[in-house]
């Protein structure tokens, strides 16, 4: 079973999917273009780099980009991780690089990394430190009902889509699972720091989307229970559905203003209470071998609302090749949107 059908079986969609199509058939296919709100002070010891790559990983570009400059990969940020099959345009930044000369970074630099922009600034970019992630998609060889595509597309448009953390956050075959059961278990050794903070969200998401995907098969993705937290929408900000009346919470839902949330599960109590609270803890507790990880590992619970809605969303049809372009805040996945309108073979 591969791991995108290992995934649909864990975490079901709220549509119904019938169309296929082929995603990523080039790099062109599946662009990325972050944006961000910063007022460039245009001094300072941090350059900052908007980069487009093309087959790239992030990673990677940071790597290239301290080589480039002559510093330690740990004065190279970046806000988020991009996808490394596509085309995608984000934002680096290089703290008191020795070579200043972009002309001279620009020769140093692979065919696959191209200089957009450049600017100094007061200070290092920040993980999360972005407006949007904007998407341009095309899937090609659609076989399948058109229309049920379009009626998927109007109900996106009309009730979002749920926030599951993607395919990409739990490795190949879903393979990042085990291993952080393992890791937790101490049968196995994890010494680079990096790896260990994605085998400890990869723990945190598989609950997290295990309790979506509960609510979902259960018609409770948008229903307020006993004891829910609802989360401000474009914010972090969250409040328990008691400090609103049942008609005020339903208005703020249907118009996106609040969202509904699940628990990120770490060492502590859950910040839920009464029916939300028993129906997280007894998720969670389907999975034991996490809670050993997060106390050692001092992880605190938090909040991560269930429900994502993609801005300007819009699709034209080219032959049977679906366009399709949307606006993502921080955090939430492409994938989450695609298949909710289409199964897609990568």
């Amino acid at each position: 079973m591969s791991m995108t059908s290992n995934f649909n079986t864990l975490f079901p969609t709220l549509n119904t999917i019938t169309a296929e199509g082929d995603i990523r058939t080039s790099a062109a296919d599946f662009k990325v273009i972050e944006h961000h709100e910063v007022d460039f002070t245009e001094s300072g010891e941090h350059l900052w780099f908007k980069i487009e790559k093309t087959h790239s990983n992030t990673a990677w570009v940071a790597t290239q980009l301290a080589s480039a400059c002559k510093v330690p990969a740990r004065q190279v940020g970046f806000a988020g991780m991009k996808d490394r099959h596509a085309i995608t345009q984000q934002w680096f930044s290089v703290q008191l690089p020795k070579i200043s000369d972009i002309a001279l970074i620009k020769d140093k630099l692979p065919d696959e990394i191209t200089i957009l922009e450049h600017h100094w600034h007061q200070s290092k970019i920040k993980t999360g430190q972005l407006k949007f992630n904007e998407f341009i998609l095309v899937i090609r060889n659609v076989t399948g009902d058109q229309a049920a595509i379009e009626e998927n597309i109007a109900l996106v448009k009309q009730r979002g889509v749920p926030n599951y953390f993607g395919p990409q956050r739990f490795g190949n075959d879903l393979n990042n699972i085990q291993q952080a059961k393992d890791w937790f278990a101490d049968k196995i050794r994890v010494n680079n720091k990096k790896l260990r903070g994605i085998l400890i969200s990869t723990a945190r998401s598989h609950i997290f989307n295990l309790i979506l995907a509960h609510r979902i098969e259960h018609d409770l993705w948008q229903q307020v229970i006993p004891g829910d937290i609802l989360q401000l929408d474009q914010s972090h900000s969250w409040f328990p559905a008691s400090d609103a009346t049942e008609t005020e919470l339903t208005e703020r839902i249907a118009a996106f203003d609040i969202h509904l949330t699940a628990a990120l599960w770490g060492e502590d109590e859950v910040q839920s209470s009464e029916q939300c609270a028993e129906l997280e803890t007894s998720i969670a507790a389907t999975l034991p071998e996490y809670q050993s990880g997060f106390i050692k590992h001092r992880v605190k619970q938090d909040r991560r609302a269930m429900r994502v809605y993609p801005n300007e969303l819009q699709h034209q049809w080219q032959d049977n090749a679906l366009h399709l372009s949307f606006k993502l805040q921080p955090g939430a996945y492409a994938t989450s949107v695609l298949r909710e309108v289409i199964q897609t073979r990568d």
